[in-house]
């Protein structure tokens, strides 16, 4: 696929904020003959100049500059969103199928020429999709995609939405990540956030700070997105994971637990921005964490360890956010939780007690609530305060993208 670099300028005397200045290259979306449509992502400059903080992808990107320069260790963000989102007839709001059944291929064949063209599109945008299965609830589907570097696996979260839902329209349908889009019962669209953190090799030798043994660096083709080098992927060769320590019991070096740390202590805040509106929490407790919790392997904790056999198989899984929340507000909040957490030296508490209470229950250490039974966010003290956008709304500009 081709790429461009674009910067773009309204014309003066547009209003306050008309001017924007872009961080990202796109390939082409689509076209033919003689139509090629492409994406640019922007971000917005102050009339006396400087960028808009307030935004998502600003605040996002400034966030991992920070992680990147911790400790002078270059720790960058290899991550990747897990949507699920249902598929709705446009008159009448009644799914295009029914549940529950998983993984059954008769059920994937009712959408299959959706899934098909849908898989075209990505692709063509540079989104590589990895695994495509009708899930649990009526017209529910979940879509797996190669993660990205940085800013870019938010960029690849937003063009994933948009496209589910124009390839969606252009087959009579309608696409939504709205949580529970028919029913407060049944399974919710949840959006889990897998991550990783890659540093250079020999970058925590030099910092002196966090530093462990055993951690392996990555194959050549794993991840994209770099903008520093125009574009078109990463190779991590001279990279290696910084949250895996292979002689540690969980698999996680002192950086990955401290980080781990800082999102559990933080997890109440987060949970603003992971579960943007009320009907978030109708999700709760349908393989949906309600308490700040972490666990090997375990669905039902708030953050997921999939140690692996090494360090290319080493990641952390964000099970909080609902397909509503906004990717670029997940991936910040999640920075500044994790960083937080490695710059106090957190310590990370036991793992969850599978013997708790309910899927998704208290640990029996103790894991605190991330949501309480009113819909709303469980702020303390240690956790701040923090607020999310609407879920109905339209494109990744304020606390939810959801849309209807």
């Amino acid at each position: 696929a081709r790429h461009i670099h674009a910067a773009v300028r309204a014309p003066a005397g547009r209003g306050r904020g008309a001017s924007a200045a872009s961080s990202s290259t796109s390939p082409e979306v689509r076209g033919g003959p003689a139509v090629a449509v492409r994406r640019v992502y922007c971000e917005q400059e102050q009339p006396g100049g400087g960028l808009n903080a307030a935004l998502p992808r600003t605040a996002c990107r400034r966030l991992l500059e920070q992680l990147e320069a911790h400790g002078g260790r270059g720790l960058r963000l290899l991550a990747a969103a897990e949507y699920e989102f249902c598929l709705a007839t446009r008159d009448g709001w009644e799914p295009l199928f029914s549940g529950p059944e998983i993984f059954v291929t008769l059920q994937a064949a009712k959408v299959a020429g959706f899934c098909y063209a849908l898989e075209e599109q990505l692709e063509a945008a540079g989104i590589d999709v990895r695994t495509m299965n009708p899930e649990y609830g009526d017209g529910q589907l979940e879509i797996t995609v190669s993660p990205s570097w940085g800013v870019s696996a938010a960029d690849d979260a937003s063009t994933f939405k948009t496209a589910v839902k124009e390839v969606a329209m252009q087959f009579g349908a309608t696409a939504t990540f709205m949580t529970k889009p028919f029913s407060l019962s049944g399974p919710g669209n949840g959006g889990h956030f897998n991550f990783s953190l890659w540093e250079p090799e020999g970058a925590e030798a030099a910092s002196g700070a966090l530093g462990r043994e055993g951690a392996e660096r990555g194959p050549c083709h794993v991840g994209k997105g770099d903008e520093r080098g125009g574009g078109g992927g990463f190779c991590s060769e001279g990279l290696r994971n910084a949250l895996h320590d292979a002689s540690a019991p969980a698999g996680l070096s002192p950086l990955g637990r401290a980080f781990l740390a800082g999102i559990l202590a933080h997890a109440p805040a987060l949970e603003a921005l992971c579960s943007p509106t009320v009907p978030c929490y109708a999700r709760h407790g349908n393989w949906a964490p309600t308490h700040a919790t972490w666990g090997l392997e375990d669905r039902l904790a708030a953050v997921r360890v999939k140690k692996g056999g090494s360090g290319r198989e080493c990641y952390l899984e964000l099970r909080m956010p609902s397909a509503s929340a906004n990717a670029y507000l997940v991936v910040a909040a999640l920075v500044a939780a994790g960083l937080d957490g490695m710059e106090r030296g957190l310590q990370l508490p036991p793992p969850r007690d599978p013997s708790g209470k309910g899927r998704g229950g208290a640990s029996a250490n103790g894991g605190e609530a991330a949501a309480n039974g009113g819909g709303e966010a469980a702020v303390n003290g240690s956790g701040g305060e923090g607020g999310g956008g609407g879920e109905g709304g339209g494109g990744d500009g304020g606390g939810g993208d959801g849309g209807g």
